[in-house]
């Protein structure tokens, strides 16, 4: 039986699938299953976007969790939802709501331990129209330098310097911005928006057609982490202070709430987001959308570790001799598997969970 919090946090996809409908199940949701039908997971098995869901499809009000919308940050949103179905939250639900969960949007990622997904796509940048893609001109300038194909000491030491003097005369939050904010020019480079919709993006919409369809008031916390210090929490909105949806997030969660487009969040203003694309899907509706981000290491670390996973998985191969170290390094600038980092993200979880849960009452 489970009595530690940091117990609910799995092990690998597998074991977090597992967890998670068995826990689903036992608290009486309905479970769809999606299988990928074009790759498989780390342990050649197939892999599944597993929605869990109750109450009324005819309700008006609604509250939606995501996990794994960057594979790898899967660990927490996954051990944050099957702890939290495990310890009642159905039950929780007000009676005129619906309640769905949504687990591993990109499971390839969580199974790889990979932030994209099989195509080297970033899900949260994945919602553009593809014939007409955002620009990015400084990635551009920059993208040997964010993404170099070799990792050398030498080849390193000259990106790196390429990357100080662009914050040097901008600031590195420009920087930060330029890396980040998505592009669709270098799809072996970070941060890539991909060339067309993922089947994670379509799998998303057809979730919401048949699970959302008629709600007209919907809560949407989509977990994240690798922002910030370790352990602290943000949820971080696309909406403008003094919006509708800002200050209904603010209500809801208070001064943890920031938004991104007004330069308050950790996050810089990004494109083709999961919160953009849902605005227009409840457009004229209520949505209150929030990304729980949690902090794991610093960010030059963090993004030290995407660079070299970007770099084996482009430019190597997973039998080369420094693979294992590098997918080491990426596990744990998104999940720091210690039970004193699962216990701080656990709380700011649950607490905004709940107060999600009391506004829907």
């Amino acid at each position: 039986m489970i009595q530690k919090v940091e117990d609910h946090f799995p092990d690998d996809y597998r074991a977090a699938r597992k967890a998670f409908v068995e826990a689903a199940e036992a608290a009486g949701l309905g479970v769809t299953s999606r299988v990928h039908p074009k790759t498989h997971g780390a342990d050649g098995k197939p892999l599944f976007l597993d929605v869990a869901s109750i109450g009324s499809r005819d309700s008006k009000r609604a509250m939606l969790l995501i996990s794994g919308t960057h594979g790898v940050e899967g660990y927490f949103g996954s051990g944050v939802q099957t702890g939290l179905l495990r310890q009642g939250l159905a039950a929780r639900m007000p009676k005129n709501a619906r309640l769905v969960v949504l687990h591993a949007l990109n499971p390839f990622g969580f199974s790889w331990n990979r932030r994209v997904n099989e195509h080297n796509a970033d899900i949260n940048r994945n919602f553009v129209d593809h014939d007409h893609p955002p620009s990015n001109e400084v990635y551009d300038a920059l993208s040997a330098a964010i993404a170099p194909r070799t990792i050398s000491p030498a080849a390193m030491k000259k990106a790196n310097a390429l990357l100080r003097e662009y914050a040097a005369a901008h600031g590195p939050f420009a920087l930060q911005e330029a890396i980040s904010r998505g592009q669709y020019h270098h799809p072996d480079g970070l941060y890539f928006g991909g060339t067309q919709e993922s089947w994670s993006a379509s799998m998303l919409k057809d979730v919401f057609r048949e699970e959302l369809r008629g709600v007209d008031e919907l809560v949407v916390i989509d977990f994240h982490t690798g922002l910030g210090e370790s352990g602290a929490a943000e949820m971080i909105s696309e909406d403008l202070p003094g919006s509708p949806a800002y200050l209904r997030a603010q209500k809801m969660w208070g001064n943890l709430v920031r938004s991104s487009e007004a330069g308050e969040s950790l996050s810089a203003p990004l494109c083709g987001t999961i919160d953009q694309a849902v605005g227009l899907w409840m457009k004229g509706k209520a949505l209150t959308f929030a990304a729980l981000e949690v902090g794991t290491q610093s960010l030059r670390e963090v993004f030290e570790a995407l660079r070299k996973d970007n770099w084996l998985h482009a430019h190597a191969q997973l039998d080369h001799r420094n693979a294992r170290a590098i997918k080491q390094k990426i596990r744990a600038a998104f999940y720091p598997d210690t039970d004193e980092w699962k216990r701080a993200v656990w709380r700011s979880a649950e607490t905004a969970v709940a107060h999600a849960v009391a506004a829907l009452a």
